[in-house]
């Protein structure tokens, strides 16, 4: 090959002097649009050879789309089937088909597995809460109209008080529980509580059995969504979710390969050719993250699959186990790839002061050229194995030589990595300069060299792993009542505060709804025969948060005034056609599901459904539409009305302020847990090792990283701090979300959506640090049990440099701590006790973790220097004094305490920018000596001292 320089000296175009940049495109006059304009096209760059023509905007249609089509398509089937069924067939046992439509849609899922999951979440609860609203209603009924009037608004209250929190009730679904429990119990009295004799002849008595026409109304629907997928089946695209899963497989499959190769071309050209070292960290970084949300999406569908094979509904020639298996392994090697990203794409170890000391190009080329190839290798070895144990059906002998070709590989990539080290230190030692410019780079090898190993070695767990046949015919059978009753036993979750709180306000806004069907002017002048509508209304938009809670009152809002003016055009247009009604129904539910957004499904999906309702609910009640729209709009703004009382005056809760509070409390957490890793460090030391010396030879270098630790006890208040740390972000992550959609009304400032999701992206990555920091510690104090009291490694004393550091990132966390107490005293990250200035005096504060990260590292290279200035070290791989499992987690706990050091740098500059984004400006008042108005010339002739 030639030389790496000629390829950075030939020119990369072909401009010359003589000539100016070509001209690639000419979109300067683009505006956009689809059809329209002028393209104008000059191949010859001048004005005579000009031609100019209309043009056509490229249409790219991407894989969302076909998604889309593919939703739409299978709800406007399931609405078109639900109403064919339950009015078209002439049936009059099962009334109110709309609402098997709104539950159809509403359990509808992409696969097959997915959509009965959640029919059964909704099935599973309806039964017993269908039985205890029909005993309620029952027993209601056969008393008189006052009497039902006093205790209507009671009987919700309290059966919404203890359905709730019932271990049983899914938190999807559970407002669908209480909109029937009320529906049920309020529904006879909204009939029966008139005003006028004129109202009261067209009253229809909705029967006794109207309780179980309406579960079998909502049985249908359920069933007419998973009818859609079944029939899918049959065709070549099926919406089964073990389809789906084998095509997220080969995904995760082309990704890892793709990931292998770019790492084999980064260690084959480190130190030789920058621009192809650089393209391939870009390479890394991406297929890292692309792998994340494709093993996130195959998690998503493994339920789905199960529940598919449960039923023998899954495709022909799934191995579920094998499947599971797969996903577990890929799951477990994310964290490895994870690792190998953070080693290989981020300047953690001060790479950008020593990228261009020739000392560190030259221990590169070392191990590139004893790693480069070798790792080529490994890789093709890696891909042939996944392909053999996941993808194809091999026999018993050509897997058990696929294992044997895989270790092979990993035992010629372990010995290359040793011999690499073996050169690299043997060009370094008694060479003060380029050991300490080393330290950084040497400690990146290591890490990455561990986590690409453990990455192979999870497969070859898996493969390897005796596989344990277990006799089905001595396994008993489940039965319904057995699963009835570990059900019951299931911890209630009345104990849940924020249940318990989502039960007492509902119940709250059912008493008030309540009085719409029982006060007799309420129902009988304004709502009647729908004064039910208020009450549904509350208990659909009742979510456990005020954003979430806030937003789905608007959604219901504005898909209420959707779908009347859509019903009202459809009546209007198509009066008597009754044909045509429903074809436009089904219309409207696929344009609604096509253009819905993700992030707020609920408008689009009511709309699509309360067209049903309208359309369809107004004539079972014998309205017109015309009348029925605007009584439906009110009643629906009352219940959002009464919703959004309860939820901000009667029980207010601020997520925003939850989030300001664990942004403050996180820093805080963090230093007792860095201050407890300190001190458990600190009594690493004076661990007593065993009297003879292990053999290094015979010791599996990550047996104490990967199982060794898990026998090592850490101490309680270390426990304590990860486990208060790791609340205090999942509670800020939850409520994140909810808190951006808080209506804002200037009584708090608005989160910054930017600034506090990279703040928890940030922090989500120190925690794995931080994890990843426990397991050294724990993998050190486990060496220097087994080390020799007599071992060279207890003289550099590395335990107290680790502790050092880390205590070093104590201080400088309580330092910021302090200053947050001062500027923010009640411990809400936002402006009112302390001017902007000492705010940003106080964030500032994060900025001096670029220096503690490097004062870390000037002390890892002192120390690194003084091991390779022992007389007495090994330069053999195979002979070393120091056992390399050893390094290895000496090298994982730097680059883990450097990762969040930066980590922590790097949310100091998101809380900057949360400050600059969201805190309002300060008010700047006016000195009386000040209060006329200065005149400023420039370049005038006047007197300066007058201007």
């Amino acid at each position: 090959q030639p030389p790496a320089t000629t390829k950075q000296q030939t020119p990369k175009n072909n401009m010359s002097d003589d000539h100016e940049p070509r001209r690639r495109w000419n979109r300067r006059n683009s505006d956009g649009a689809a059809w329209g304009g002028e393209n104008s096209t000059n191949n010859n760059n001048t004005d005579d050879h000009r031609t100019r023509s209309y043009y056509r905007e490229p249409v790219q249609i991407s894989a969302e789309f076909r998604e889309r089509i593919a939703a739409a398509a299978r709800a406007s089937i399931v609405t078109l089937t639900t109403f064919s069924l339950l009015v078209f067939s002439g049936q009059e046992s099962l009334p109110v088909a709309w609402i098997g439509n709104v539950f159809a849609i509403s359990v509808l899922k992409p696969t097959l597995g997915g959509t009965f999951l959640s029919a059964r979440d909704v099935f599973v609860p309806m039964i017993p809460v269908a039985l205890i609203s029909w005993a309620v209603s029952a027993a209601l009924s056969v008393s008189s109209t006052e009497v039902y009037r006093i205790c209507a608004s009671f009987c919700s209250r309290y059966i919404c008080n203890g359905g709730l929190p019932l271990p049983m009730a899914s938190s999807d679904y559970e407002e669908f529980d209480v909109a029937d429990i009320f529906l049920v119990v309020s529904n006879p009295l909204s009939l029966k509580n008139v005003a006028t004799e004129d109202v009261s002849s067209s009253i229809q008595d909705i029967g006794p059995f109207f309780v179980p026409a309406l579960v079998g109304t909502i049985c249908i629907g359920l069933l007419v969504s998973l009818l859609v997928h079944v029939v899918m089946m049959k065709f070549a695209r099926s919406t089964t979710a073990s389809r789906q899963v084998l095509i997220l497989m080969r995904q995760v499959s082309h990704e890892t390969n793709q990931l292998l190769l770019s790492l084999t071309r980064y260690m084959q050209s480190i130190g030789k050719d920058s621009d192809v070292a650089r393209q391939a960290r870009t390479l890394i970084d991406y297929h890292t993250r692309r792998r994340s949300r494709i093993i996130k999406r195959l998690g998503d569908y493994l339920p789905a699959m199960r529940t598919e094979s449960r039923l023998g509904l899954s495709n022909e020639g799934i191995d579920i186990d094998a499947i599971e298996a797969f996903a577990a392994c890929a799951k477990k090697q994310q964290k490895h790839a994870e690792l190998v990203q953070a080693a290989t794409t981020q300047t953690l170890l001060g790479e950008d002061y020593t990228s261009k000391n020739s000392h560190v190009r030259e221990v590169k080329e070392i191990i590139s050229e004893n790693l480069g190839y070798v790792l080529e290798r490994l890789a093709l070895e890696y891909s042939k194995s996944e392909t053999v144990f996941f993808f194809i059906n091999a026999s018993k002998e050509d897997k058990e030589q696929i294992i044997h070709d895989l270790q092979h590989s990993m035992d010629e990539y372990l010995q290359a990595m040793r011999q690499a080290i073996h050169d690299a230190e043997a060009l370094l030692q008694n060479n003060d300069d380029a050991s300490r410019s080393t330290a950084g780079p040497m400690i990146r090898v290591r890490v990455t060299f561990l986590a690409l190993f453990s990455f192979i070695h999870e497969l070859r767990d898996v493969v390897s792993a005796t596989k344990v046949t277990k006799d089905k015919s001595d396994k008993v059978a489940e039965t319904a009542i057995a699963r009835l009753l570990s059900c019951l036993k299931m911890k209630w979750l009345w104990n849940d505060i924020s249940k318990r709180r989502l039960a007492t306000k509902t119940a709250v806004g059912l008493s008030l709804a309540s009085l719409w069907v029982s006060i007799r002017y309420l129902n009988g002048h304004l709502a009647y025969t729908h004064s039910v509508w208020v009450g549904v209304t509350v208990a659909s938009i009742s979510l456990e948060t005020t954003g979430a809670a806030y937003t789905k009152a608007l959604d219901r809002l504005w898909g209420t005034l959707i779908a009347a003016a859509y019903s009202l055009f459809v009546d209007k247009v198509f009066h008597v056609n009754a044909i045509a009604k429903l074809l436009t129904l089904t219309l409207i539910t696929f344009i609604s599901i096509l253009v819905s957004n993700p992030n707020r499904p609920y408008a689009s999906r009511y709309a699509a459904t309360s067209v049903g309702s309208i359309l369809y609910g107004s004539f079972d009640n014998k309205m017109l539409v015309d009348d029925y729209v605007p009584t439906r709009i009110m009643l629906i703004f009352v219940g959002v009305t009464i919703f959004l009382f309860v939820e901000v005056i009667i029980f207010p809760r601020s997520s925003r302020t939850i989030v300001q509070a664990q942004t403050v409390q996180l820093f805080e957490d963090l230093e007792q847990f860095f201050y407890q890793s300190s001190k458990s460090c600190s009594a690493i030391s004076s661990v007593s090792g065993k009297d003879e010396e292990i053999n290094d030879n015979f010791v599996d270098p990550l047996w104490m990283l990967r199982h060794g630790h898990k026998e090592v006890v850490v101490t309680s208040s270390l426990r304590d701090s990860v486990s208060a740390v790791k609340k205090t972000f999942a509670l800020a992550k939850v409520e994140m979300r909810p808190g951006s959609l808080e209506p804002s009304l200037g009584m708090n400032v608005s989160l910054d959506d930017v600034g506090y999701d990279r703040l928890l992206s940030e922090s989500e990555n120190m925690i794995v640090q931080i994890d990843l920091l426990v397991v050294t510690l724990q993998s050190l104090r486990g060496y220097y049990c087994q080390i020799s009291k007599e071992h060279p490694v207890r003289d550099l004393q590395w335990p107290s440099l680790v502790s050092a550091s880390l205590l070093r990132i104590a201080q400088q966390l309580s330092e910021i701590s302090d200053e947050f107490r001062l500027v923010f005293p009640h411990g809400l990250f936002r402006p009112g006790a302390s001017n902007i200035t000492s705010i940003i005096g106080a964030v500032s504060l994060f900025r001096r973790f670029a220096q503690v990260r490097l004062s870390i590292l000037a002390d890892v290279e002192d120390r690194h220097a003084s091991y390779l200035d022992l007389d007495d070290i090994a330069l053999s791989g195979e002979g070393a004094r120091h056992t390399p499992g050893f390094r290895l987690t000496l090298a994982l706990a730097v680059s883990a305490m450097l990762g969040v050091a930066q980590g922590l740098q790097n949310c100091g500059r998101h809380l900057e920018r949360i400050v600059e984004s969201s805190f309002p400006l300060e008010e700047v008042k006016c000195n009386e000596n000040y209060g006329h108005t200065t005149a400023i010339q420039f370049g005038g002739s006047g007197d300066s001292n007058d201007s």
